[in-house]
């Protein structure tokens, strides 16, 4: 495998997996430890810091404390913010470690609060997409979800996701930043997992911006890609693989998935893309990619997997994001993968989890 310098070197999958069990068996014990209305109230706290945490990304309070702690009155005066408002705000998130608060009103960044400057690995965008207005007012419709099956998204604005996004490009724009900071964070994870050296050609299908994409390249320097997306989604990729170093390597596809991917490639990437669809598009995109691909070729599905239990959470938690704001999406257990692969004509040859929440789902022909 060639990485490059970039790749941050991470844990092996063995010792995270460890250390989130006994993370886990920790908060169990804690929690069963104090009666069940305080543990729940706790929880419910988080009702606060959510919308706290939305304007702290919003007014890029974090960006500001780049360089030095600043007291409140100067952040104030930066954002254009009401000082005492301000100043309860961070002094709220403070109290949850997300910044740190100095003597004399003075702020200034933590672990978590550097999560929310505007480097790599920032979610700072996917923060203020989440916890803005749209999904906030979406998320107060879950009743809606539960009661009849539909994704509160339609109910609310009268059509789907894509077609609001497509609508209204500065929310279409903030959603695809999102979901490049999503991308980020699970870049190193991916690769570290995945071996991509026996492959002349991979390509990414609904890959977006193209950091996933760009980032594989530049870690394996005889790769060849290709990206594949809407033409409002890739507008951006260009510039991506040019500050990578990789366009030479790359060549942009514009098209939709539900009409025909007229793509040959080695290996075939859906991130993300399974979730947000039901089962029959699932297995309607699975086939249209069947009916590019060699008999050796392969398909990567990298998403979320439901694992029975306590154990991994996230992809339970997420899953109500998907039953709210997208019609038929959903975080699929293997179970489930199994039997839209069948249905498609294809099978998981392997299944392959990284230190990230989510798994690398290899499929071949049958």
């Amino acid at each position: 495998m060639i990485l490059s310098k970039k790749q941050q070197k991470l844990p092996p999958y063995w010792l995270v997996k460890l250390i989130g069990m006994f993370r886990s068996f920790l908060l169990l014990v804690n929690r069963n430890l104090y009666p069940g209305r305080v543990v729940l109230y706790e929880q419910f706290q988080n009702l606060w810091v959510l919308p706290a945490l939305n304007v702290i990304a919003e007014l890029n309070v974090a960006e500001l404390l780049r360089e030095s702690p600043k007291s409140v009155e100067d952040l104030a005066r930066e954002t254009n913010s009401h000082c005492e408002s301000l100043y309860r705000i961070m002094r709220a998130l403070s109290s949850q470690g997300i910044f740190k608060e100095k003597k004399n009103r003075y702020f200034a960044l933590t672990s978590k609060s550097k999560a929310l400057l505007n480097d790599s690995g920032s979610l700072r965008h996917f923060i203020m997409h989440h916890l803005g207005n749209v999904n906030w007012n979406v998320l107060g419709n879950l009743t809606h979800s539960v009661k009849t099956g539909d994704d509160a998204f339609s109910k609310l604005y009268g059509e789907s996701i894509y077609e609001y996004l497509q609508r209204h490009p500065d929310e279409s724009e903030l959603f695809n930043k999102s979901m490049s900071n999503l991308s980020d964070i699970s870049l190193d994870p991916i690769i570290q997992a995945y071996d991509f050296s026996r492959f002349n050609t991979v390509a990414d299908i609904g890959g977006g911006e193209g950091l996933l994409l760009a980032s594989i390249l530049s870690n394996y320097q005889k790769l060849k890609g290709i990206l594949f997306d809407l033409p409002n989604e890739v507008r951006k990729s260009q510039e991506i693989f040019e500050n990578m170093g990789v366009s030479d390597r790359v060549t942009i596809v514009q098209g939709n998935f539900f009409e025909s991917i007229p793509i040959a490639a080695d290996v075939y990437i859906l991130k993300n893309v399974t979730h947000n669809w039901k089962d029959e598009k699932c297995i309607h995109i699975l086939q249209k990619i069947k009916d590019s691909m060699a008999d050796y070729g392969k398909i990567l599905i990298i998403d979320m997997v439901v694992i029975p239990g306590k154990i991994n959470p996230i992809p339970k938690i997420l899953d109500i994001q998907m039953l709210a704001a997208v019609s038929g999406g959903k975080e699929r257990t293997k179970e489930e993968f199994d039997d839209i692969l069948r249905k498609s004509d294809l099978r998981i040859k392997r299944f392959i989890p990284t230190i990230a929440p989510l798994f690398i789902i290899e499929v071949v022909k049958r």
